[in-house]
């Protein structure tokens, strides 16, 4: 490969505009008097239910009520603030576009009463009350999780259940003091169990755990301080610990300036490496009130961060790394995800301003939800905006392959969906591939492993986000293990290779590619170096004639597919990637100008060239808005020259998929055969809700041309245009 620079799109290159705002309400044919007499039930359901529970109130001291607002199909919560704020409604949460969990004082809530009769008398506040569906009590099993209502469900229920009670969001801590005194005296008092210190959300919501008896559950459920109970997610690791090929003492490369080498953190049991190796090993560090985990599995992750596949280099003379370890002790046993929380929180505190790039190979063992966003899963996006981090996940292991006996039935089973944390937005989610073919493997290679989860993930988003090679796992009758080859081998706390599968080694392949890349690009950005990988991975599946419902179901197996780095580094001569980053809000818009060259052009035949284009953003995140947790994404548009070499005509690529909307990824691709040289343009729009309307988002902009055939230099000719300059001088005048 000849390798070239990636070019910059200078601000020169960029038409910023202003954007006018736009807001329609439609009408809706409402019949007042009947629809009055509706809401006047739901209000009077609303204070009879408070009236009967008034035992188990821990809101008593507040004055408030908690009631749920439904408006109608198509009518979002966000578009209808003032619906809520004119009528002494506040919105503590939402449960869905068209569901918010609200507060009211008792004189508010008397006053909206009288408002609603007056609407049912002669349809006054018709602009408001049109708009709400129904207001209805929130108690009862509609705040537990799923996965809890189907423990209750089961023949034989649990006798005690090890559950987070998570309080109405956004109330205050004078409002919450007394809330927890009740609700932790109840605790006591029904022979509960306290489960460590109440804890806190970054959002300030605090969450109790506890363990309860299912007979005592009911006086949580109807509980107007708590919003949403579920069973505590454990977090933990193991790794098997047969020795399989002696490395036979292989000292590093002596002329590595360690120094140089990017640094990635192993969030995990422990590292272990060989005593001669001590120079990758930047810092160990134990979390507190750890007992310290054996390093058994945090040794294999790490050595995959460190060497990428250390097997590829065992017959070398000398092992060459491309990754300095920190090591962060967090696991030792099964951890709760409170307490995994904070050790996390702990680690990235110690080494932020060191590190930006953290491997978290450890999830669940239960598959998400999907409907709302894992308390871990928050917590890793709220760190990642917070710290200007970036933070690779292991999609999760399942057990399917211990059962079924094709591939195909371990899909389409639910079990095998991802499991928390790996529903993260911002995060970096990864699963394996299955390396090489082996005789009795449920996957043969290119396919995905037979213990790898696969999406969606969050509300329908894709994951995994990408995937690379790993082992696989052979199962014959009451034994299974997993077959040695080159992307199975990692190495144990004994300085040996051992034979290992599971997504948690996958992760740390992509935690060294991307602090590779890290340490090339500008400013460090890590924004820039994420949407380098996901624009250059390699898909693993046909990208002719694919149907949208074929991508969809490609994504959620693969994610984009397997990083190449070598195509995140450089362009080639028939191969241009343009890059940019920058800031959007939702009153300005973006028009960035790339060239199309007439060398390209003036081809003939079909399918000649090929436009992909990227665009990664990094908006706010609020667990309290439920499935509109995002609180923005970037729109991205291709606009081609016309004939006139003066307007631009709109490029519609063939897929949805990829284009979703309140996603952190737009990702498109479009092959042409007939088109004008000259300036094209994409157009970045922002759309954005909440709190965070008036907040700037940043993005990472990637577009390629490429020369199908492989036998042009389109390269020179953009070059020489002295439009665009080289990404390693712009790196080099950010670091100057």
């Amino acid at each position: 490969m000849d390798k070239k620079n990636h070019l910059w799109i200078p601000d020169e290159e960029v038409i910023r505009l202003d954007k006018k705002l736009t807001a329609r309400t439609k009408p809706r044919n409402i019949a007042f008097a009947e629809h009055g007499t509706k809401l006047s039930k739901g209000l009077q359901s609303i204070k009879q239910s408070f009236d009967s529970i008034a035992a188990v109130n821990s809101l008593a001291d507040s004055d408030l009520l908690i009631f749920s607002v439904e408006l109608p199909d198509g009518v979002k919560v966000k578009d209808k603030s003032e619906l809520f704020t004119s009528n002494g409604m506040t919105v503590k949460a939402v449960k869905s576009m068209e569901k918010a969990i609200v507060a009211s004082t008792k004189g508010q809530f008397q006053a909206l009463k009288q408002r609603v009769d007056a609407y049912t008398q002669n349809g006054s506040g018709k602009t408001h009350f049109d708009y709400i569906l129904d207001l209805k009590p929130y108690i009862g099993t509609e705040k537990n999780s799923n996965q809890l209502n189907k423990t209750l469900c089961l023949e034989d229920v649990p006798e005690k259940l090890d559950l987070q009670l998570m309080l109405i969001p956004n109330l205050g801590s004078d409002i919450y003091s007394p809330a927890i005194g009740r609700l932790l005296k109840r605790i006591q008092l029904e022979g509960g169990e306290l489960q460590d210190d109440v804890y806190y959300l970054s959002d300030n919501t605090p969450v109790i755990r506890a363990i309860i008896s299912p007979s005592s559950l009911s006086s949580y459920e109807n509980d107007p301080a708590i919003y949403r109970i579920e069973e505590t997610d454990f977090f933990s690791v193991d790794a098997t610990q047969d020795e399989a090929i002696k490395l036979n003492s292989l000292q590093i490369t002596q002329d590595i300036e360690f120094e140089s080498l990017p640094i990635v953190v192993i969030l995990d049991s422990g590292v272990i490496f060989p005593t001669e190796w001590s120079s990758l090993i930047v810092d160990h560090w134990l979390a507190p009130g750890s007992s310290g985990g054996d390093a058994e599995h945090g040794t294999k992750v790490a050595s995959n961060a460190a060497f990428r596949y250390i097997a590829h280099q065992q017959y070398a003379t000398s092992l060459t790394p491309r990754a300095r370890i920190i090591d962060c002790n967090i696991l030792d046993g099964n951890v709760p995800a409170n307490i995994f929380i904070r050790r996390i929180q702990s680690a990235v505190d110690a080494f932020s301003r060191l590190a930006k790039v953290y491997n978290l190979s450890a999830n669940a063992t239960i598959p998400i939800e999907g409907d709302e966003m894992s308390i871990v899963g928050y917590e890793l996006d709220a760190l990642q905006l917070k710290k200007g981090i970036q933070i690779i996940i292991s999609a999760g292991n399942h057990g399917l392959w211990r059962t079924e006996t094709n591939l195909e039935d371990i899909l389409d089973d639910d079990d095998s969906r991802v499991s928390a944390p790996a529903d993260s937005m911002l995060s970096i989610v990864v699963g394996s591939i299955v390396g090489n073919d082996h005789e009795n493997s449920i996957s043969s290679k290119n396919e995905i492993a037979p213990y790898s989860r696969r999406g969606p993930g969050f509300t329908g988003f894709s994951k995994p986000d990408l995937a690379t090679y790993a082992g696989t796992i052979i199962s014959n009758g009451a034994t299974s293990f997993v077959p040695p080859d080159p992307f199975s081998l990692v190495m144990s706390k004994k300085g040996n290779l051992v034979a290992e599968a599971g997504t948690s080694f996958a992760a740390p392949i992509i935690s060294g590619d991307y602090a590779e890349l890290l340490s090339i690009v500008p400013q460090q950005d890590t924004l820039l170096a994420k949407a380098l990988l996901y624009h250059n991975a390699m898909p693993m599946w046909d990208e002719e004639n694919i149907t949208d419902e074929e991508l969809v179901f490609a994504h959620n197996v693969y994610g984009r597919g397997i990083p190449n780095l070598d195509s995140c580094k450089f362009s080639s001569p028939g191969k241009v990637t343009f890059v940019r980053t920058g800031y959007l809000n939702r009153v300005t818009k973006e028009r960035v100008t790339i060239y199309m060259p007439s060398v390209l052009a003036a081809q003939s035949g079909r399918n000649i060239a090929k436009v992909s284009v990227t665009c990664m953003s990094m908006p706010s995140v609020d667990r309290t808005k439920g499935t509109e947790y995002l609180g923005a994404y970037v729109r991205a548009s291709l606009k081609k020259a016309s004939s006139d070499g003066v307007t631009l005509k709109p490029v519609q690529p063939e897929l949805k998929e990829g284009r979703l909307k309140w996603d952190v990824c737009q990702q498109f691709s479009k092959q042409f055969s007939q088109f004008n040289a000259g300036d094209w343009q994409i157009w970045l729009e922002v759309f954005s809700r909440w709190d965070a309307q008036d907040n700037d988002v940043p993005y990472a902009l990637i577009v390629t041309i490429e020369d199908v055939s492989g036998t042009l230099d389109i390269y020179s000719e953009i070059e020489a245009q002295n439009r665009y300059r080289a990404m390693n001088a712009v790196r080099l005048m950010v670091t100057n």
